[in-house]
Parts: structure tokens; sequence; C-alpha cells
């Protein structure tokens, strides 16, 4: 993992890349303050030559630059809000192409709804960083400064007293605000536990029906919920403490400058027209003041999204360095060990060959590592110790990807994605033509399942709920037979099917395994009987290897298994 950035850093990084539009809004922003400075000083002299005639052109005057300031208003929201949506888009691009790829393993400790929520939520708290008053605030900060020159113009001392007093509330804002960061990171933390929850709970919807559990799992979602709810309102007692100092500040700057202009405007030594320009002055003051207290929230809210999502975006992708694989169609397995948390071993000292073109099983008891071969073979995984060759190749030295396009995998749990059965097929072989697709589903005996339908355009339910387990696995055999690849690992892929359809898969394996090395991890011994050599694992290590005849006689293991398959 790279080294952080801080949340502060990456906001300001953030900005740079849109230099041109703040640039502009800052601009709007600017020209829209030195509009308003104006104003006062006209409302000056209208009141100075009220009784005197000749107002009329300074009233136009007036007008006019209440309409253009207003204008700038709006050209500064517009630009501003198509930032902060083009801000928020370059972060979900660049959180997308991250987490689609990151290393596996990163996957195993981190939930799914975590990190959706980091995509959605998290990102909008950005936005919020330039909507919620960031150019608002350099606007309001020229603003200030220019009324305080005004206002030093007109009455030094009444100047001071409003100082005193906006620097008490400021001072107040500022050391409050550092806990709305901590607060909103939490808060943020919490949502991603009750999104992961939700996520979970969905994903298994069925099994919770079936087992009654609805009541159970709606209490953990529900004390998640209750903690984004608890962290929600610590933000927010600290909210409730700095918009009132705000609201302080204007109520107090405005009684403190009627009480002293009024003595000062009645001693003779300021006019009625300069007392209001002050006060006008002042509102100038404290409209923005609320503004930049406003942006010192949003910021503080905002840079607690970023350190979630700079969690992310430091992660390490999967590397893409290495020599690019060779086409090849035979495997080795030297001395290879290999365990996931680094204490327990999965695999130890496995070693066997696998020739090209031959159908090689795979069998064994339940964690006796076979998946992870497969996993080691696809380099989702590197192993502890010893080497892989695909062909002459260590994969170690191989880039991931290209490892992958010489050895496809069909999984156990097949995945489907929401979507037509066009783009699922198309995954990996995105120019495929639908007659080749239709070729496909015929090898699986999937095309009368779809022409039924409306064909490739048929719409499958998220996580392909729309079709039985037996279908997902064909769909999924179908979608890696389009990708060719000389190598195709199967994981046990005839364990959600019938008797029927088993031998229908299992002859359409064999009908397109011309040429092609395949690896068939199984439970049901069925499937594997006419394999060319079959590898027994037990405990990490490799048992037994040999045909299925060779074994029965060998390996008292093999018969066991066989035995309780009713195998003949």
């Amino acid at each position: 993992m790279s080294t952080p950035t801080s949340p502060f850093r990456a906001l300001v990084a953030m900005l740079g890349h849109h230099r041109g539009t703040l640039a502009l809004a800052v601009l709007l922003s600017l020209i829209g303050a030195a509009l308003g400075l104006a104003q006062p000083m006209v409302i000056n002299a209208i009141i100075s030559r009220i009784g005197e005639g000749g107002i009329a052109g300074l009233v136009w005057i007036l007008v006019g630059l209440l309409l253009v300031s207003s204008v700038a208003a709006a050209a500064q929201i517009y630009v501003m809000t198509r930032t902060a949506e083009a801000a928020v888009l370059g972060t979900r691009r660049s959180l997308i192409a991250r987490m689609l790829r990151l290393p596996v393993p990163f996957y195993d400790t981190h939930r799914t709804g975590d990190l959706v929520t980091r995509l959605g939520s998290d990102t909008t708290l950005v936005r919020s960083a330039f909507t919620g008053g960031l150019v608002d605030a350099v606007g309001g900060v020229a603003t200030m400064a220019g009324a305080v020159v005004l206002m030093a113009l007109i009455d030094p001392m009444m100047l001071l007293i409003v100082l005193a007093v906006v620097g008490v509330a400021l001072v107040a804002v500022t050391t409050t605000s550092t806990f709305i960061e901590r607060y909103t990171t939490r808060a943020q933390e919490a949502v991603g536990a009750l999104g992961a929850g939700m996520d979970r709970a969905l994903g298994a919807v069925r099994t919770i029906r079936a087992t009654g559990s609805q009541d159970q799992v709606e209490t953990g979602l529900q004390d998640s919920a209750a903690d984004a709810f608890h962290q929600g309102v610590k933000i927010a007692r600290v909210e409730a403490l700095l918009f009132p100092a705000t609201g302080l500040a204007m109520q107090g700057s405005f009684l403190v400058v009627l009480g002293v202009g009024g003595a000062r405007v009645a001693a003779g030594t300021i006019s009625v027209a300069d007392l209001v320009t002050f006060v006008l002055y002042l509102f100038m003051v404290s409209m923005p003041l609320g503004a930049i207290f406003g942006a010192v929230t949003s910021i503080r809210q905002a840079m607690g999204a970023i350190q979630r999502i700079q969690d992310v975006l430091h992660q390490e992708p999967e590397t893409t360095d290495g020599e690019v694989a060779v086409p090849a169609r035979s495997l080795l397995f030297d001395a290879v060990s290999f365990t996931y948390d680094g204490a327990t071993p999965v695999l130890r000292n496995v070693n066997f060959r696998i020739e090209p073109g031959s159908k090689t099983a795979i069998v064994g008891p339940s964690g006796s590592g076979k998946s992870t071969v497969l996993a080691l073979l696809q380099r989702f995984y590197d192993p502890t110790s010893g080497r892989i060759l695909l062909g002459d190749q260590d994969i170690a030295d191989l880039t991931p990807a290209s490892v992958r396009s010489v050895v496809g995998l069909v999984e156990q749990e097949a995945a489907v994605l929401a979507g037509t059965v066009r783009e699922n097929l198309r995954l990996g072989s995105a120019d495929v033509d639908d007659d080749r697709l239709w070729w496909a589903l015929d090898q699986v005996n999937l095309r009368s399942r779809f022409e039924e339908s409306d064909g490739l355009n048929t719409v499958l339910g998220d996580r392909g709920v729309s079709l039985s387990g037996g279908q997902r696995q064909r769909l999924a055999l179908a979608r890696m037979l389009l990708m060719d690849t000389p190598i195709l690992l199967l994981d046990e892929p005839t364990s959600a099917v019938d008797s029927r359809n088993e031998q229908l898969i299992l002859d359409a394996i064999d009908a397109t395994a011309q040429g092609r090395t395949l690896v068939i991890v199984a439970h049901r011994l069925s499937t594997v009987t006419d394999a060319d050599r079959i590898i027994v694992m037990r405990d990490g290590e490799v048992e037994a290897t040999g045909t299925h005849a060779q074994l029965l006689a060998s390996s008292s293991m093999y018969r066991d298994l066989a035995s309780r398959q009713l195998l003949s």
C-alpha cells in the first residue's frame, strides 16, 4: 500500500484538477463582491442627496449593480455546481478503476457494502466541499476585506468593536469544527457497515426466509442503523453549537453598532447616511461570515469522507508488471506451499504435472485445498513457496491478466450479472457475434431456455435469480467456451445440475476439449471417472495420483470416496 495522502492535501489535489473552472468561479465571486461593496456607497450618496434632487441616475446605477451582481451570482452557482459534479465524477471513476483492480486478498478482508458506500455516499460528501461554500467563502473573504476597509474609513472605533465580537465567534467555530471531521469519518464507517450488512442480507434473502431468521438479521441491521444515527447526532450537536455562533456574532455586532452608532449620530460625529452605510457593510461582513463558517463545516465533513476514499485509492492495485504469458497447454506444480493468513498452511509441498491436451481431475474431501489450486493457477494469490509453471514460464513472472488469457476458469458459484444474456456471454469476449453466442448456448444445452423468452436479449435478474443453479453454471461455462483459452479450469461444473444435464455438460466439455487442457475439481466423483489422470488431495497434500481404475486398486482414500459416491 502506498503512503496515504492527508485528507486536506487530497482535497487540494482534487481542486487542482479543476483550476480553470475554479478560477472562473472565484472571478465571478470577486466581481459579485465588488458590485456588492459598491451598493452601500451608492445608497450613501442617495441618502445624502435626498431633498436636493438628482437621485434618479443613482437609483438606476443601484438597480444596475443589483442586476449584474445577481447574474454573476447565478453564473457562479452554475460553475461551482458543475465543478462539484465533475469532481465527484472524477473521484468515482478513480474508485471504480481501483476497486476493480485490487488484489483478490483485499476483497477477502473488506465488505462489499462498505466499498459501495465509499463509492456512493462518501463521494457525495466531497460535493459539499465545493457546493457547501468553498468558493462562496473566497468571495466572502474578499467582501469582508473590502467591507472592513470601507468601515474603517467611516468609523474605526465601531469597526474595532465589531471585529472583537466576530473574532470571538471565529475562534469558537474553528475550535469546535475539528470534531466534525472525526465524527463524519465514524458516521460514514457506520453507514458503510449498514450497507455491507444489508448487501449481505439481500444476497441471502431466500436463506433468511427459509430459516425464519428475519428478526435475527433485522436486529443486527437495526444496531448498525442505530450506530449511524448516534454518530449523526454527534455531528448535529457540533453543528448546533456552530450555527448559533454565527447568529450571535451577527446579532451582537448589529446591536453594538446601533447603540454606539446612534450615540455618535446624536453627538454629530457621523451622519445618518454614514451610519446606514456602516450597517450595510456590517451585513456584508456578517453574511459572508455565515458562508465561511458553513464552508468550514462542509470541508471538515468532506475530509472525513476523503479519508475513507483515500484508504481505497492508496491500496496497491494488482500488479501489471511482468512478462506476457505465451499460450501453453501444460502446467506444473513444483513444491508449492501456500497459506492465506501467513500461519495456517493450506497447501503443503504440492507436486504434480498436467500434460498438454489432457483431462485431469482433482478430488478430495472439503478443505483439502482443491479450489486453492485453481486460485493459484489464476494468480489470484501467489505461492508462499515453490513455483507454478505455465508451459516453460513461471507464472510469478507473468502478468496476471495474461495468465488468465491462457488459463480460463468456471467457478463453482457461477457468477451471473444483472443484464441480458448477450451481455453476460460477452464478458471477456466483447466482439463475439450472435451466431457464436448461440453456438456456445447450444454446447451447454441452453438454447431452448432463452429461445422461449427474448433470446439473447433475455434479461437476467440480479445474481441470475431468474435462472436455476444448473442454468447459471452452464451459462458461465458457455461464457468461458467463447474465450477459447488453451487451458480450462472447471470448479465442480456439474454440482448444481440433474443427471441429464450433467451428461449434456460433460458431453459439451468433451466435444470442445480437442486441443485443450482441462482441469476439473470435483466433489461428485462420477464426473471425473474418465479423466486421463486423477489427483487425490487430503489436508493440502497430494495423497495419490492415477486413473480411476488405478486409484481404486491402490488408494484406500479414493476407494472410500468412491464407495460413498456409489462409484463403480
